[in-house]
C-alpha cells in the first residue's frame, strides 16, 4: 500500500469514526424519545454505544483479522487517549474540568473494570469464557450506575441529564442532513463500520512501510481515531461549561473499553494462541502469544499508571492550575507516543 492510500485512508476512517458515532447518537435520542425512553435510559445506552462503538466495531474487526496486537492495543491505548488527550484537551477550555473528584463509586470502576480485564488476560488468552466474565462485571456496573442516577434523579436535575442535552446540541447538526432518524441511526452504524475498516487497514499498511509494529501503531494511531467521539463530547461539555460531563465522559468509557470492548471481542473471536494453532495458523498464534507478552508486562501498567493520575490529579495543585494541568496531560500523551515510536 503507498503512502498516499494509507493517508487517505487513515483521514477517511477518522472522519467516518467520528461522524458516525454523532449520527448515531443523534438518530438514536430521537428514537428513544419517541418510544417515550427516559432521558436515563438515554444516556447510559444510546449515548454510551455512540461514543464506543468505534473501539467495538475496530477491536472486533481486528481480532476476526488475525490482529490481537491491534484488538487488545486499541481498548488499553483508547483508555490512555481518553484521560491524557481528551481531558487534556477539555481542561485547555474549561480549567475546572481537572478539579472535578472522583467519587469513590467512580474511582472504584475504574481501576476495577482494568484489574478484571487484567486478570481474565494472565493466561495469555481472552476465552468467551473471559468474555462472558467481562461482560457480566459490565452488567452489574451498568445496573450500579442506574441505582446510583435514580437516586440523583429523585433529588434533582443529575449529571445524565446534562450530558444527553450536550450531545443532543452536538447531535443536532447532523439532524440538518439526515432528518427521520431511523435513517440516522443506520446511516451512523454503517458509516462507522466502514470507518473502522479503513483505519485498521491504513494502520496496518503504515506499520509495514514504517517497520514499526502494529500494536504501536493501535495504541496512538488506531486508539486516538476511536476516541474521537470522546474528544467531541467532552470538548462539547466543556465548552457548555459543563466539567462533569468531560470527566464522566471518560470515566465511562473507560469502564466500557475494558469490560464490553474486549468482552464482546472475545465472545466473537476468542484471542487464544492455542485455537489458532488448531486451525493451523501459526502466525496468528505467535502474534497473540506477543500481544499479551507487551500487553501484561507493558501497556497494562502505563494504563494503570494513567488511572491512578486520573484519580489524584484533582487533588494536585489549586484551581488556577487547571490549564497547566492540562498542558501536562498532553505533554505526557506526546511523549509517550514518541516513546513508543522510537522503541517500535
Amino acid at each position: 500500500m503507498s503512502w498516499l492510500w494509507i493517508f487517505t485512508y487513515t483521514v477517511l476512517g477518522f472522519v467516518a469514526l467520528a461522524k458516525g458515532a454523532e449520527w448515531l447518537v443523534g438518530g438514536g435520542t430521537v428514537i428513544a424519545r419517541r418510544f417515550g425512553v427516559s432521558t436515563l435510559a438515554i444516556g447510559l445506552t444510546v449515548v454510551a454505544w455512540g461514543t464506543s462503538v468505534p473501539e467495538v466495531v475496530v477491536s472486533t474487526g481486528a481480532a476476526l483479522g488475525g490482529s490481537a496486537a491491534m484488538s487488545l492495543g486499541n481498548a488499553l491505548g483508547s483508555n490512555i487517549a481518553n484521560i491524557a488527550l481528551v481531558l487534556g484537551a477539555c481542561a485547555l477550555v474549561l480549567p475546572s474540568v481537572l478539579e472535578g473528584r472522583l467519587g469513590r463509586r467512580e474511582s472504584f470502576w475504574v481501576l476495577a473494570s482494568l484489574g478484571v480485564l487484567w486478570v481474565s488476560s494472565l493466561d495469555g488468552t481472552l476465552s468467551r469464557t473471559d468474555g462472558v466474565v467481562l461482560l457480566f462485571t459490565f452488567a452489574v456496573n451498568t445496573t450500579d450506575v442506574f441505582r446510583q442516577a435514580k437516586r440523583e434523579r429523585v433529588a434533582g436535575r443529575g449529571p445524565v441529564d446534562e450530558a444527553v442535552g450536550v450531545l443532543e446540541h452536538i447531535a443536532g447538526r447532523a439532524q440538518q442532513w439526515y432528518r427521520h432518524p431511523y435513517v440516522e441511526t443506520l446511516v451512523g452504524v454503517l458509516t462507522i463500520a466502514a470507518g473502522a475498516y479503513f483505519v485498521v487497514e491504513g494502520a496496518r499498511g503504515g506499520a509495514l512501510r514504517l517497520g514499526v509494529s502494529e500494536y504501536v501503531i493501535s495504541l496512538t494511531i488506531v486508539a486516538l481515531g476511536t476516541s474521537l467521539p470522546e474528544l467531541a463530547a467532552g470538548l462539547g461539555g466543556a465548552f457548555k461549561g459543563e466539567r462533569d460531563i468531560s470527566l464522566g465522559n471518560v470515566v465511562g468509557s473507560n469502564v466500557f473499553n475494558a469490560l464490553a470492548v474486549m468482552g464482546i471481542t472475545a465472545v466473537v473471536h476468542p484471542l487464544d494462541a492455542g485455537l489458532e494453532r488448531a486451525a493451523g495458523n501459526e502466525a496468528a498464534a505467535i502474534a497473540v502469544k506477543g500481544a499479551f507478552d507487551t500487553a501484561l508486562h507493558e501497556v497494562f501498567p502505563l494504563v494503570l499508571a494513567f488511572s491512578l493520575f486520573l484519580v489524584a490529579l484533582p487533588y494536585l495543585g489549586g484551581a488556577r492550575f487547571g490549564r497547566w494541568k492540562g498542558l501536562l496531560l498532553i505533554a505526557i500523551y506526546v511523549a509517550y507516543s514518541v516513546r513508543l515510536y522510537l522503541g517500535g
